[in-house]
Parts: structure tokens; C-alpha cells; sequence
């Protein structure tokens, strides 16, 4: 009988616990962002013999962006804070250097990369950085990554920063061209400079 009673007040106990927690843990909250068209993503990289930058140039992304999201105390951690860039979207400069990026990314079978961002440090008070965790997908590949961008506010929110990264991460290999004379260096830059209003 004694052990019964035992294991009955721990439930009890560790139901009261959840309970307790649950009622003090900050609540979910929602808004709205708006990303101003003229905000870019730039995936920037070198080869032996020059260097390249692709650019979307944010224009058609459903907005607003309905975002979920919980703070903490020390951070703010999003649910669904992310973008889908249409790969074939982004312009390099030139149609042979837009067909190989489209070939690197392997944009018929992964007509998408998407940035998905996960939580956000807040700002110091030195600086405008804060440090940020966020999800990169390419090729059908997700990786995290954290790192520290520069985000302000002047009448709308103001996000700048660079992301490197290794295109080996995501399987891709890097091309070589002209019998292996041109070779595509395996780190790359994300690029972010975006503009941003809660409404």
C-alpha cells in the first residue's frame, strides 16, 4: 500500500510542477512583418579566376509574414520566421554565370532555398549586433548556423550581416570548368540586407 501512495503523490507532484510552469512560461505571441521590396539576399563566392555575386532582389515574397513566437529570457525563438527564395530568381549578372549558379544548386530538382530563422539574442548595448540562429536549406539539405548581424531601427527594423558557409555542407560539389582550369572555391557568403516593418 505504502508504495502506491508513494507513486501516487509523485504524479501528483510532477503534474503540479507542469501545471506551475505552464502558467508562468511566457505565452505565445503573434505578429505581422512586412519585408520592403528592394531587400536582398546576395550568395557571393570566388573562383581561381574572379568572383561572383547572385542576387534576389526581394520582390515577389508573400507578404506579410505571419510570424509565431515565444520570448525567453534571454532570447526570442520563432516558429515559422523563415523565406523561400525561387532558386532561378536569383540574377548573377550574366546568363552563362546564371546557368551554372542554377547547376550548382541543382535548381530543377531543388527549385527552392529557404532561410528559416530560430531565435534572436538580444542587442548589446555597445553595438547593433545580436546573435541569431537561423536554418539554411539548400539542394534539399537543412544546416544550422549562428552568427551575429546588425539589425537597427529607424522607423522600420534594418537587418545587415553575412553568413559564411561551405557548399560540400549541403553535398554540393564545386564545378570545375574548362577541364578543371576554372575551379569554384567551396566557401560562399549569404549575404542579407533586408528592411523590415511590424504592422
Amino acid at each position: 500500500m505504502i508504495p502506491s501512495l508513494t507513486l501516487s503523490f509523485k504524479n501528483m507532484l510532477a503534474v503540479g510542477l507542469l501545471a506551475i510552469g505552464a502558467f508562468f512560461a511566457d505565452p505565445e505571441r503573434e505578429t505581422k512583418i512586412w519585408v520592403f521590396p528592394g531587400s536582398e539576399v546576395i550568395i557571393s563566392g570566388t573562383s581561381n579566376i574572379n568572383k561572383f555575386n547572385c542576387s534576389y532582389l526581394v520582390q515577389g515574397i508573400e507578404v506579410p509574414i505571419h510570424l509565431v513566437y515565444r520570448e525567453d529570457l534571454d532570447e526570442i525563438h520563432f516558429k515559422n520566421a523563415g523565406l523561400k527564395l525561387p532558386s532561378d530568381c536569383f540574377d548573377c549578372g550574366g546568363k552563362a554565370i546564371n546557368r551554372d549558379f542554377k547547376e550548382i544548386l541543382r535548381t530543377e530538382r531543388y527549385p527552392e532555398i529557404k532561410l528559416r530563422l530560430l531565435y534572436v539574442d538580444p542587442p548589446s548595448r555597445e553595438t547593433n549586433k545580436v546573435g541569431v540562429g537561423m536554418e539554411i536549406t539548400l539542394a534539399g539539405v537543412t544546416r544550422r548556423y549562428t552568427t551575429q548581424l546588425e539589425s537597427w531601427t529607424q522607423g522600420d527594423i534594418f537587418v545587415k550581416g553575412t553568413l559564411d558557409l561551405k557548399l560540400t555542407d549541403f553535398g554540393l560539389e564545386p564545378p570545375k570548368k574548362v577541364l578543371g582550369l576554372i575551379k569554384v572555391d567551396d566557401q560562399v557568403k549569404v549575404n542579407l540586407n533586408l528592411r523590415l516593418k511590424e504592422i
